[in-house]
């Protein structure tokens, strides 16, 4: 008898953990959308869910990106919105096990290593993508601490540390593409953008000066993928985008390294890109008692058909 009751209780909690795993919320309601709105949040892992849980409410995105996310911590906040979700696992584009997610207002329908997609509404299902790349070295801090003095050091140590992983990604990223899903992928990638270290921030007194044509936003922009926010602000000198750091110290080093980018299509079209951020912070989103090291992003995609 102890035995069989072990036993139900053993597929109790298989069952549980099984259900919970990916991807289903009950009593998630279908609406028709005009407009999505796609986020990406490094939530920082040692921030409570109820800061989480406010900022995701006050920037009321339809898909999040999430990094440093546990799978509990995820599952949580999936049943208090009500979204689909799904934790993944260490892999290329993900260095740490149960460190990213999705959550989503819409119900996933293809799963990928490093991303899934979803039915929007039937006439169109997306791919999501969340990364989070190696921190270290963080070549800006080599600049800072005169590790390194040239561009030119600064790629080829940004290639080796984060080129392969993006390449998996891109891979994945491809494979969903070429069935006429498009694509936003989003991310703590841990390394400027080449279309900010430019002629032009270098010139007013930014970067330390320094022109450089960073690996991986390079590589993610020769697959055709789109930077939301600098397609949005073209010019990185004004608008420079800052999303490392939400904490003001005096060695700091800021850039813009939480990132969304899309594929070009003709099921939507940008139109607009704001930061997430504390009451304080250089934030179009304010949230009271922002927890994070990072400022979210949030970029809005009018729907076209």
């Amino acid at each position: 008898m102890r035995e069989n009751r072990y036993r139900l209780f053993l597929f109790v909690i298989f069952s549980l953990l099984v259900g919970c795993k990916d991807d289903e919320v009950e009593n998630i309601e279908e609406e028709e959308f005009d407009k999505i709105k796609i986020m990406t949040f490094n939530v920082l892992f040692s921030t409570s869910n109820e800061a989480t849980l406010r900022a995701l409410l006050e920037a009321d995105a339809d898909i999040i990106g999430l990094q440093e996310i546990s799978t509990t911590r995820l599952m949580d906040l999936a049943q208090q919105l009500k979204y689909h979700f799904h934790s993944f696992s260490k892999s290329k584009g993900n260095l740490s096990d149960q460190d990213t997610g999705i959550l989503s207002r819409f119900p996933i329908t293809r799963y990928a290593e490093n991303g899934v997609a979803l039915r929007v509404n039937p006439n169109l299902e997306v791919g999501i993508f969340s990364v989070h790349l190696a921190p270290y070295p963080y070549q800006p801090y080599d600049f800072r601490d005169g590790i390194i003095e040239t561009a030119a050091e600064a790629i080829v140590d940004a290639t080796e540390t984060r080129v392969p992983s993006i390449n998996f990604v891109l891979d994945e990223i491809e494979e969903l593409k070429a069935k006429g899903i498009p694509v936003f992928l989003t991310g703590d990638f841990n390394e400027p953008s080449h279309l900010d270290w430019t002629t032009e921030t270098a010139t007013n007194n930014l970067h330390f000066g320094k022109v450089v044509e960073w690996p991986v936003s390079k590589t993610i922009s020769q697959t055709g993928l789109i930077d939301a926010y600098r397609s949005t602000f073209s010019n990185p000198a004004n608008f420079p985008g800052i999303t490392w750091t939400t904490i003001e110290t005096e060695n700091e080093v800021y850039d813009r390294i939480d990132m969304i980018y899309h594929s070009a299509s003709a099921e939507y079209e940008i139109k607009d890109v704001q930061l997430v951020g504390g009451p304080g912070d250089a934030a179009v989103i304010k949230v009271s008692e922002y927890s994070s090291d990072h400022y979210a992003v949030v970029a809005t995609y009018k729907l076209l058909k």
